[in-house]
């Protein structure tokens, strides 16, 4: 009734207004008042909104103040006081039709409404999906735009706080992020998912379940597939991409995952199964496509180069695990569950299978040191493919490196008896295995076997370093043994001094070739022997000065200090 005598006194006034030809007068502002209000009318009461109501209404109003104007001057503040009473009474009366989450009309159409700003629009979830066979209708959805730039702001907000693991700052996920399931449920206002849930619920006792869960399965796997291509960079080097693959799983089964399975929980609060589901179906790729890169390192190919990457791959599997059985628990998802158990079991098989291979490499070993005594080819080859264990293995390997490290020790052992002089089997066994022992502390084997094992090593060493003294030098320092001051222990004492003038000349010159790889394994060796030797061949040429007196200048040949200085030249070898 209101809309009709505002309708016929603007049609009265305006004809009024042009008959008269005068100036403005009351007639005429109440003919513009009247087509502002009805424009406001038009605005509110039209189903279709047009799009133009609104810009007739601020028309209308413009011409009332002009005609207020025209009246009198000052009349103009009237006029601009009615307008923007009119304009707040617009915004008023809009704002609850904005704020409406849910509209519910007759029983021939359901319609659901979601209301959101872009950036919460990758959070919330729209339970409207076309249906004409159901009457479901579907109104106010976000532009696939918008939720590709909330998705992405989301996404890049979680980088920012990741951003010094995935550059390699830290070494893990601080723990504050991994202890945080609620990442997503934060993001969206608590009567969203009021109003979300709700709705949920209303589409499910409709008989809408499948579309619900399909959308909504959509809309996070939309989330899901843009965080795995920001966070899982494909990169040509293998050890980077590797890397890649590592950032990517911890971040996606330590954080993504959890908040994923919060956010279906409170969602389909009320219905587990539901929510069971949908979180199957919103992990399934993502986590498919993580174990398929690890199954592409236990399918292919198991050489031995492959060692450290396999490993390396199997290690973070392995420590993920935990997080493999906790989320996947339910029928849906069980299978990734399983799945991730066979790529571990596989995994772990073809690392057996690379330390078979170690143990074909010792066993058919023929090769030979570069230098007399030098360190073995094998004895390099081994402990390379070795220190991978150290860097990304973990303990259940400790009996697999003790094993094959005690059978390269026994080959050495072997092979040291190949040699016919004993002393240069002992250094042989020296320099294999102080290699052996620097390399598993430069490894960090010691965390793996422990530092008994270590201890157990550097005690072999010294075992052979005595064991070269006494072979080498336990005959020269017989020679050199005191007896009772008498004629006849003179002429022997002259021969004993010959004999050792002639043997310590040998092994000088034999040793001299010799070569001891470590510096201070070569110190720890003559300085001993030298404090020996010089000690025991000073009191010898002391004693025979004693007997024979100017007559033993004849029979010495060498000084104590030449003495000490010939054994510092000992395993002087150099490649030419």
């Amino acid at each position: 009734m209101a809309f009709f005598v505002l309708t016929i006194t603007s049609v009265y006034s305006y004809f009024s207004d042009k008959a008269m030809k005068g100036k403005p007068d009351a007639y005429s502002v109440t003919s513009y008042a009247a087509f502002a209000v009805t424009s406001l009318s038009l605005q509110r009461q039209s189903e279709s909104h047009f799009g133009f109501e609104v810009d007739l209404l601020y028309f209308f109003l413009g011409c009332v103040i002009v005609r207020f104007m025209k009246i009198d001057l000052w009349l103009g503040f009237v006029g601009i006081g009615f307008s923007y009473s009119l304009i707040i009474l617009r915004s008023s009366l809009d704002a609850p039709a904005q704020n409406r989450h849910q509209t519910f009309h007759d029983q021939q159409h359901l319609v659901v409404e979601v209301s959101m700003n872009p950036l919460q629009v990758d959070n919330s979830i729209s339970m409207l999906q076309e249906a004409p066979q159901t009457g479901l209708e579907a109104k106010h959805l976000p532009s696939m735009e918008e939720r590709l730039w909330a998705d992405l702001a989301v996404v890049n907000m979680l980088k920012c706080n990741l951003n010094n693991y995935l550059q390699d700052k830290v070494d893990r996920i601080p723990e504050v992020l991994v202890s945080d399931h609620n990442f997503l449920i934060d993001e969206i206002p608590s009567q969203v998912l009021i109003d979300l849930h709700v709705s949920v619920g209303t589409m499910i006792v409709t008989g809408l379940e499948k579309e619900c869960v399909d959308q909504y399965c959509s809309w996070r796997r939309e989330f899901v597939q843009l965080a795995e291509k920001e966070l899982w960079t494909q990169e040509i080097d293998e050890k980077r991409r590797i890397k890649s693959w590592i950032k990517a799983s911890n971040v996606s089964l330590k954080i993504l995952f959890p908040n994923e399975r919060r956010l279906c929980d409170r969602i389909f609060l009320g219905f587990p199964y539901l929510a069971d589901f949908s979180f199957a179906q919103i992990c399934n790729e993502f986590t498919t496509n993580l174990l398929d890169f690890a199954n592409g390192f236990a399918n292919g190919s198991h050489m031995l180069n492959l060692l450290p990457s396999v490993l390396q791959v199997f290690g973070v599997l392995h420590e993920l695990i935990p997080e493999f059985e906790s989320l996947f628990l339910d029928q849906f998802s069980v299978s990734l569950r399983t799945e991730a158990a066979t790529t571990g079991r596989r995994l772990r098989e073809a690392i057996n299978g690379m330390f078979m291979q170690l143990e074909k490499l010792i066993k058919c070993d023929t090769s030979q040191a570069a230098c007399p005594g030098g360190i073995c080819p094998v004895t390099v080859e081994v402990m390379n493919h070795v220190n991978a264990v150290g860097e990304f293995g973990s303990s259940w390997l400790s009996a697999e490196v003790t094993r094959i490290i005690a059978m390269l020790e026994s080959h050495l052992e072997a092979k040291s008896k190949h040699y016919s002089n004993p002393a240069l089997g002992s250094v042989f066994l020296i320099n294999n295995g102080r290699y052996i022992e620097k390399k598993a502390k430069q490894y960090q084997l010691d965390k793996i076997l422990g530092n008994h094992w270590i201890r157990q090593r550097t005690a072999k060493v010294r075992e052979n370093c005595e064991h070269y003294r006494r072979s080498s030098w336990e005959e020269v320092l017989g020679f050199l043994k005191l007896g009772m001051p008498n004629v006849e222990e003179a002429e022997s004492m002259k021969k004993k001094l010959n004999l050792f003038n002639l043997r310590f000349k040998e092994i000088w010159m034999d040793q001299s070739a010799w070569f001891i790889h470590d510096e201070e394994l070569k110190e720890e060796i003559i300085i001993p022997l030298g404090k020996i030797m010089s000690h025991t061949y000073g009191l010898f040429i002391w004693g025979f000065k004693s007997m024979l007196g100017r007559d033993a200048d004849e029979c010495i040949k060498y000084s104590v200090l030449d003495i000490d200085d010939l054994l510092k030249n000992l395993f002087s070898w150099r490649d030419e």
